[in-house]
């Protein structure tokens, strides 16, 4: 199985200027705990609830992100083998953004990977 089977295509972004307090309404209202953070078309971070709890509502994204070279990401066509899954479990991550060509495709979370073995 790869990462393409198995990633989340409909994932919500947010940009580095929106403000902290307006991106925790967001996840709440889609369900999520994480987002990709887009400029002009690029991944230029990523951001969990965690994160932004901690920050002010106030501030901005890219106050509180992580920057794209403290993340780690994957790509569609990678093996979901065991040693990635035990990655997610094991780093504790919410999800990892899916990149091809330097642009972000779908993002990865331990949510997708169970919601795929049990429909089996």
């Amino acid at each position: 199985m790869i990462v393409k089977e198995v990633m989340n295509e409909n994932f919500l972004n947010v940009s580095p200027s929106d403000i902290v307090g307006g991106v925790v309404q967001s996840l709440y209202k889609n369900k999520k705990s994480y987002a990709p953070v887009i400029e002009d078309g690029e991944l230029v971070g990523w951001v969990t609830a965690l994160d932004l709890l901690t920050g002010c509502k106030h501030v901005k994204v890219e106050e509180a992100m992580l920057f794209l070279d403290e993340i780690k990401t994957i790509n569609p066509n990678d093996e979901l083998s065991d040693e990635l899954i035990s990655e997610i479990i094991e780093n504790e991550v919410f999800a990892y953004p899916v990149v091809e060509n330097d642009k972000i495709v779908g993002t990865l979370s331990s949510f997708d990977i169970l919601k795929k073995l049990t429909s089996k």
